[in-house]
């Protein structure tokens, strides 16, 4: 009996809730408030992982550039390059002649290329190697190997400086990357607190209008489960409406930023980032999504029970 009884109040709780919020049309300015809270919050998971395709495309996108030296012998380079690209670390490797280069600067640097044609001068660069790495914390093994005195007439020693010089700067834009996503986190647990201050608030206004209810409930006896279910609901309401609304317009904003960016399109100069970005964003938005919906009951719980105990306790 006790367990219908729980239940009964549960269901008129939820019923009570459900047509006081049809009726009373007070609680668009609350649901502004909760639905600027959620967009803001959206769109810092969207920072977040744009921050981590930064990481991923900083990891993984390690495409060096290996110069031959002009003395070294064929038989040198073939065996340079198949220890190479027997490395477990090497993704793939990539034999580009002095020509094949030439040929690609008269894209990407045509005055050069005019000046060289004009004055006849020979072909100034070298046979190379692209190099591309399963992961950025193969640098030193690469390193390690291009050491070898054996291939001291093979690859020009000073790429190891510049080998160096890239694990740095990648570092450091790693790091950079880190800092930002520690930050953008706090930023979030911040606003999830925010949340709970204006579903209090929220629900501690629509209690004190309704104090005269509230006191006559607590008259004929009515419970604090019976009295603090309909703000409860009220309040779940409010937030999904709000994590669905800014949940569209976030994916709006999202679909719309090549537009805004032209570097994000498909052939922009950020294109590999936004590849990176796509998947992650399938496979991590309805998990979030999720996750918001779950922790609805709870947030809208907590603050409705802090903003309507001061009227349950009289």
């Amino acid at each position: 009996m006790l367990d219908e009884s729980a239940k009964t109040v549960v269901k008129r709780g939820i019923m009570r809730g459900m047509l006081t919020l049809w009726r009373e049309r007070q609680w668009m300015t609350a649901l502004g408030a909760l639905f600027g809270v959620f967009l803001l919050v959206q769109l810092l998971i969207l920072v977040l992982t744009g921050l981590e395709g930064v990481q991923t495309l900083l990891r993984n996108r390690t495409d060096l550039q290996l110069e031959i030296l002009h003395e070294a012998s064929d038989n040198d380079i073939q065996s340079f390059l198949v220890e190479l690209e027997d490395l477990a670390f090497v993704k793939s490797t990539v034999y580009i002649t002095k020509e094949k280069t030439f040929e690609q600067n008269r894209i990407s640097d045509p005055e050069l290329i005019a000046f060289l044609e004009e004055f006849k001068m020979k072909n100034p660069f070298a046979d190379s190697i692209r190099v591309s790495l399963s992961n950025l914390d193969h640098y030193d093994q690469l390193s390690s190997f291009i050491e070898q005195e054996r291939w001291r007439n093979v690859v020009d020693p000073a790429f190891i400086s510049k080998i160096t010089e890239q694990e740095k700067q990648v570092h450091a834009l790693l790091g950079i990357a880190a800092a930002v996503r520690s930050l953008t986190v706090l930023i979030i647990l911040i606003t999830a607190a925010a949340l709970i201050f204006i579903v209090t608030e929220l629900v501690r206004r629509r209690a004190m209008s309704r104090s005269d209810e509230v006191l006559v409930e607590r008259l004929v006896g009515a419970t604090p489960l019976s009295i603090t279910i309909p703000f409860i609901t009220e309040a779940v309401i409010l937030l999904l409406t709000a994590i669905i609304l800014s949940t569209a317009v976030m994916l709006i904003i999202a679909s719309l930023l090549p537009l805004y960016i032209p570097a994000l399109s498909h052939n922009g100069i950020l294109g590999p980032l936004r590849n990176e970005i796509t998947p992650l964003m399938t496979t991590l938005l309805p998990t979030l999504l999720l996750i918001e919906v779950l922790i609805t009951p709870l947030l809208a719980g907590i603050g409705a029970w802090l903003g309507v105990r001061s009227q349950v306790a009289l």
